[in-house]
């Protein structure tokens, strides 16, 4: 009998151990997928990008230079 309630608590504890261990990779994506999620982008282009930015009015801020700019190549220059 005792033989058998060893084995069972054996069995117990090694099923919690291999529970821990596979799951411990899946926290860890979950971590790292949240902290890339939680990442703010810049509104700016990146440093040494050259001169590209977006042709976009909803991408710039509003009223901004750079937001006239755009707005006067979509709409033409006012009269």
């Amino acid at each position: 009998m005792k033989i058998v309630v060893s084995v069972v608590v054996s069995l117990a504890l090694a099923a919690g151990l291999v529970v821990q261990v596979t799951a411990a990779p899946l926290r860890n994506k979950k971590q790292a997928h949240r902290q890339h999620t939680m990442t703010k982008s810049s509104d700016r282009p990146p440093q040494g990008g050259g001169d590209y930015y977006e042709h976009l009015l909803d991408k710039v801020p509003f009223g901004s230079q750079r937001w006239w700019r755009i707005y006067h190549e979509q709409h033409g220059e006012p009269n």
